[in-house]
């Protein structure tokens, strides 16, 4: 989840997970899965669909399939996260015409129910078996629905972010750019830019390095290609932009030696 982008293990059928999160900073991402943040302590700042809020002790965040979502937490916090494939929301739309509001302020009582409940579930999530989880699942989404009531909401440019973002996850390693990208989609390049930004919290290239910097450690993980093979083969053009991009991810200093990427 930290590393961002589409993420296909989200979309499995019966997929659950479920965990405690500290100084949580996931980057934009999205599934075909709904995700719910609970905040423990202190506070996440937490943008949805280009929506921000800084959540507090018992808030929740709920991102609904192809909602693009992200995280970074202010200060020392923690949450609980949980994210659940399409078939556990299956029964709430049953019952109810839409889904849970994107942001639900705990109020006065700080939901203190659900965060004692989630507190004393992560103390013994390992111990419980398939069924058992479910439960606690279905728990969780119905005390939400009896809080805050389901509503309509409309995802629009938030599923066209999904979309580019799936796009830019395909095709990495292709000269793209803004111009290209927004045309492609039907934009002009200010426009998308703008946009792009306000969805993922970086500006289109960026995010494009970024991608392009776990795709090339993924391949140098296998162990049987080279850095210059790896990083031309996940769309850099030259060991100064691969190194360039390193360095936004704070992982190697700005002025490693520039080297022409060879074949």
């Amino acid at each position: 989840m930290k590393n961002g982008v589409y993420e296909p293990a989200a979309d499995s059928v019966g997929y659950i997970f479920f965990d405690k999160t500290e100084d949580n900073f996931t980057s934009a991402h999205f599934h075909n899965s709904c995700e719910v943040v609970v905040v423990e302590k202190g506070q996440l700042s937490v943008r949805g669909n280009g929506e921000e809020h800084v959540l507090s002790r018992g808030d929740v965040f709920f991102a609904e399939r192809y909602v693009t979502h992200l995280y970074k937490s202010v200060g020392h916090s923690s949450a609980y996260v949980w994210v659940l494939s399409d078939f556990y929301m299956s029964g709430l739309r049953a019952l109810y015409e839409g889904s849970f509001p994107m942001f639900m302020f705990a109020g006065e009582d700080g939901n203190e129910p659900l965060v004692s409940f989630l507190q004393r579930l992560c103390g013994d999530w390992d111990k419980r078996n398939a069924l058992m989880r479910r439960s606690a699942a279905e728990w969780m989404l119905g005390f939400l629905a009896g809080r805050y009531p389901p509503v309509c909401q409309n995802k629009g440019e938030g599923m066209l972010i999904a979309e580019v973002l799936r796009y830019i996850d395909e095709n990495y390693g292709e000269n793209l750019s803004v111009a290209s990208v927004a045309k492609k989609f039907g934009y002009s390049p200010n426009y998308f830019s703008c946009l792009f930004h306000r969805y993922t919290d970086v500006n289109f290239r960026r995010y494009l390095n970024r991608i392009r910097i776990q795709k090339t450690e993924k391949l140098l993980e296998k162990g049987d290609i080279g850095v210059i093979a790896a990083a031309q083969q996940c769309g850099f053009v030259s060991m100064n932009t691969y190194y360039r991009a390193l360095a936004e991810q704070e992982k190697v200093p700005a002025d490693t030696s520039v080297r022409r990427l060879e074949s």
